[in-house]
């Protein structure tokens, strides 16, 4: 795809643009309505008001002009003379003209040429004239149909175009007028005209003031989604919403061609940002070029140690900072910069000699007042001062105190982050050993468990790989044996293969009772378990257990009860025995062990079918993680635990939000996985056949994707129902065939598999092949359990899958599967039973019957935007000849073009439009940014001749 500069929708401004809707509205009834539309530069003012004058110019005269600063110096009228050019290249200049008195330009020739020569008349008055001028020619216009006057950028409006303004506002009032001023409102303190002509305005009836936020990080992602033309790398938009602020201007300039983020800092944004320094006074400058390398937060006494500044001088500079909006105070009364931009283009600009000056100046400040250092990561901000300041051992002995208090703190990032600092000063520091107390290798086993609770496996294999290398096996076997498995859990989150080769080797190295051994043998039971080889990982569950309490350790006493109740899952209700490990663990401390034990129980709730009770507990969990320090191990894993009920109770639009949240952590790609996965789900059920492939690649590129039951099973029903949805019925089929040479796996996701498999048989029914795969199928189905109600209804599902495949009806099948998937409260597949249930119901000639589910079934793909079910339920609406409708015409026009529009008749009636507006409200602003993101390139390709937006074919249960 070709890559744009700009979005092509605006996101993030629903709010705004309905309150210009509003306030169009208002002023079209006959009254001035005044729009006050402030924001930083970048914030997307112009564009904003762009969209909404194109928005309504088939509806009104829509005129525009700016302000214009040249060097300091405004240009008189700017604004009005802009308008009235483009007045004049709509209807003439003879056109414009004539609206004037006496046909003739009058005074408003002065402004524009064009119009003629002006009038001879008294220079005093001439001012007046003019202004006359151009009120009867707004007055003409706004007669005619209602009038929308864009102003922008009046932070540089001189004195003849305020006057102008205020004398328009006090005299339009009672003509349909809507006047839009634009202005940047960090230029509020610093431009005293403008911020007494906002202020009086501000004050007035019939005027509302609109300031633009930044955007959230789901707003910078939908950006970037429109420029790129497609979903980018939760990676990138992290780091360009994180540099970026949320400001559109700085995402478009932060964003490469090829979706990654800009490592420096375009040319674009540092003349930006060295312009606005630029304009500073001397002091305000020199604070600000030393406040660069102080770099987070700065407190006053800080400021004032490392700068030298004299109290006032200080004042005075802080003072212009702060009304050039490049500083800002946080509610703690300390300084930070508006953009962390503002701080590398500075810092860019010093020279290295400067820099070293200013970092020795802070770190002496520091270590000279202990009031100074009294913040939590006061020490790694005297170890980057030190480190900066070419003092490597007193940087070295800083950050090593860091880290102990990131540790302590559970704060397992930063701690990493000081590590890597003590690692990288460690040739540089001869007394490196004797200021830690440990080897190097001691060291890089420390920062790459950082990195697993950290979420950044990557950067912890390159630790531990580079502690094992320093390690000699055979004389520190259990050293050995907690790399390898330390190296293994790494391995793990990454889905790199070697995860069982490193935990047998660690086991055969960790022969002595002790605590490696135990940790050994709990990690070996979990992977065993995650690929289904139950019966090779209890015995290393029991002998966990056993040696647990052997050597009086608790904490893995409750990780082998964790274990062994995981392994029991199927034959008994292992949720008290969960939930006794959460207690214990609590009590013990043990944040791994409680992250764990929770995630077993919102894991088992959610296979039992109880969805609410997963919600409250996937929320809970959420938050404890957050709590005892695992934000990224922890809340990302407990995000997808969330999104699956959600998507069970089809509650889709929150659950998206939910995978959202949880991917803009850049989660590792073990959790990514199943993120990604729910995602899938919703698109291949709303008929996103794009997302859905994109998703699908990208699923079966992660290394080892394949290497557990739990991923291959859901990937190969992903597979099924995505080449079903694009027609393509022999993949589909291919993929069934090859269920029963696939490893014996939880019923759990193996009953989803096969009734998405049979589903493949029953639509390619004119496969030489269908019957074959049809009964292999069947063979593993009749040998696999269902234990609990959610398996039991899709065994059902399989039953009526399988009859429709052999050419018969399942009614009793599929009316089984309705009752049980309503008892469940599972509403997608409810209606696809419900749809089933009417096929064969239609079949009998019980019209009646079929009619009742078939209505219901589409109520429910209305509200879930299932569009490849709702095809389905109008095609066998229209086959059945059942009467009905369908509610939210309008949306299904605007969001789905290729579905019934109003006035057509997929069930004989129309699609009422007040429906519209109720089914609209579901859906958070998000996806309707993205669906007109998607709108918008199919519109295209229509204009492009690319051909129609083709009808996919129905995704199976």
């Amino acid at each position: 795809m070709i890559s744009r500069r700009t979005s092509p929708v605006v996101v993030g401004r629903e709010a705004e643009m309905q309150a210009l809707a509003d306030a169009f509205a208002e002023a079209a009834d006959g009254a001035l309505r005044v729009v006050l539309l402030g924001g930083e530069a970048g914030a997307g003012k112009s564009r904003l008001a762009s969209e909404f004058s194109a928005q309504v110019q088939d509806r009104a005269q829509v005129l525009a002009g700016e302000c214009i600063d040249l060097g300091g110096t405004r240009l008189p009228y700017a604004p009005f003379i802009g308008a009235l050019l483009e007045l004049v290249r709509q209807r003439g200049a003879a056109d414009v003209a004539g609206m004037l008195p006496g046909a003739g330009p009058g005074e408003l020739a002065r402004l524009l040429p064009q119009l003629g020569s002006p009038a001879a008349g008294d220079p005093e008055t001439a001012r007046g004239r003019l202004f006359g001028s151009v009120l009867l020619l707004l007055e003409q216009l706004a007669g005619e149909r209602p009038l929308v006057l864009v102003i922008e950028d009046i932070h540089w409006a001189d004195h003849g175009t305020a006057d102008l303004l205020a004398f328009l506002f006090r005299t339009l009032r009672h003509h349909p007028v809507l006047l839009m001023l634009t202005f940047r409102t960090e230029d509020l303190g610093r431009v005293p005209e403008l911020r007494r002509l906002v202020a009086d305005l501000t004050r007035a009836d019939g005027v509302l003031r609109l300031e633009l936020p930044p955007l959230s990080r789901r707003g910078v992602a939908a950006q970037i989604e429109g420029i790129l033309g497609r979903p980018p790398e939760p990676a990138a938009v992290t780091g360009i919403y994180e540099r970026g602020g949320g400001n559109p201007l700085f995402t478009e300039a932060l964003l490469e061609p090829d979706g990654t983020a800009a490592d420096g800092l375009p040319w674009t944004l540092r003349e930006l940002m060295s312009s606005r320094v630029g304009e500073l006074p001397d002091d305000a400058r020199q604070l600000l070029r030393i406040a660069a390398v102080s770099g987070g937060s700065m407190a006053h006494d800080l400021l004032a140690a490392g700068t030298g500044l004299g109290n006032d001088a200080l004042l005075s500079a802080l003072r212009s900072a702060l009304a050039a909006g490049v500083l800002v105070t946080d509610p703690e009364g300390d300084y930070a910069f508006r953009h962390d931009l503002f701080r590398e283009a500075l810092l860019a600009d010093l020279l290295p000699a400067e820099r070293a000056r200013a970092h020795r100046a802070f770190a002496e400040a520091l270590e000279a007042d202990s009031d100074l250092r009294s913040g939590q990561w006061s020490s790694l901000q005297l170890a980057v001062h030190w480190q900066d300041a070419g003092e490597d051992e007193r940087a070295l002995r800083a950050a090593w105190t860091a880290a102990a208090a990131a540790g302590q703190a559970l704060a397992y990032a930063e701690q990493l982050q000081v590590l890597e600092l003590v690692l990288q000063l460690w040739e540089r520091a001869p007394d490196a050993v004797a200021g830690t107390g440990m080897d190097r290798a001691d060291v890089e086993e420390m920062a790459a468990a950082a990195a697993r609770l950290a979420g950044e496996p990557e950067r912890g294999l390159a630790l531990v790989d580079a502690a094992i290398g320093g390690v000699d096996r055979a004389r520190d076997a259990e050293r050995t044996a907690s790399l390898l498995r330390l190296r293994a859990a790494l391995r793990a989150q990454m889905l790199l293969p070697g995860q069982l080769d490193d935990l047998q080797a660690a086991l055969s190295q960790a022969v002595r009772p002790t605590r490696v051994r135990a940790a050994v043998l709990a990690q070996l039971a979990a992977a065993l378990w995650l690929r289904d080889r139950n019966e090779e990982a209890r015995p290393l569950a029991e002998e966990l257990r056993t040696l647990a309490q052997r050597i009086g350790d608790e904490e893995y006493e409750i990780e082998a009860r964790i274990r062994l109740a995981q392994l029991d899952a199927h034959s008994t209700d292992i949720v008290p025995v969960l939930a006794e490990a959460v207690t214990a663990a609590r009590r013990i401390g043990s944040g791994r062990l409680e992250v764990l034990a929770r995630d077993g129980i919102a894991f088992t709730l959610e296979a039992r079918g109880e969805h609410e009770a997963a919600i409250r507990a996937s929320r809970d969990d959420m938050t404890r993680a957050e709590q005892v320090g695992l934000s990224r191990y922890g809340t990302a894993p407990f995000a997808s635990n969330l999104a699956e009920p959600l998507i069970s109770v089809g509650r889709w639009d929150e659950a998206i939000e939910v995978i959202e949240e949880g991917l803009a952590v850049d989660p590792a790609p073990f959790v990514r996985w199943f993120l990604l996965s729910c995602r899938a789900d919703i698109a291949v059920a709303r008929g996103e056949q794009e997302t859905a492939a994109q998703i699908l690649q990208d699923l079966c590129s992660l290394p080892g994707a394949e290497a557990e039951t739990h991923r291959v099973l859901p990937l190969a029903r992903l597979a099924i129902r995505l080449r079903l949805a694009q027609d393509d019925l022999d993949g589909a089929l291919s993929i069934a065939g090859a269920i029963p040479g696939m490893p014996a796996g939880d019923p759990r996701y193996l009953w989803p598999l096969l009734t998405a498999a049979m589903s493949a048989c029953a639509a390619a029914s004119s496969s030489g092949a269908r019957s074959g795969v049809r009964d292999a199928l069947v063979h593993v189905a009749d040998n696999s359990p269902q234990p609990g109600p959610v398996k039991r209804a899709h065994a059902a599902v399989f039953t009526g899958e399988n009859a429709r495949a052999n050419g018969q009806r399942g009614r009793a099948a599929w009316n089984a599967a309705v009752a049980a998937w309503e008892k469940l409260g599972q509403p997608y597949e409810l209606a696809w039973a419900l749809l089933r249930a009417a096929n064969d119901a239609a079949a009998e000639h019980d019209k009646d019957a079929a009619a009742a589910q078939l209505h219901r079934a589409a109520e429910i793909a209305h509200r879930l935007g299932a569009r490849p079910l709702l095809s389905e339920i109008t095609r066998l609406a229209r086959r059945a000849r059942i009467p009905g409708h369908q509610p939210c015409g309008r949306l299904a026009g605007a969001v789905w073009p290729d579905l019934p529009r109003a006035g057509s008749a997929p069930f004989g009636n129309g699609w009422p439009e007040q429906s519209a507006d109720r089914c609209r409200a579901v859906h958070l602003p998000q996806d309707r940014e993205r669906a007109r993101v998607q709108h918008s390139r199919e519109a295209r390709g229509q204009q492009q001749g690319r051909g129609r937006v083709r009808r996919p074919s129905p995704a199976p249960h």
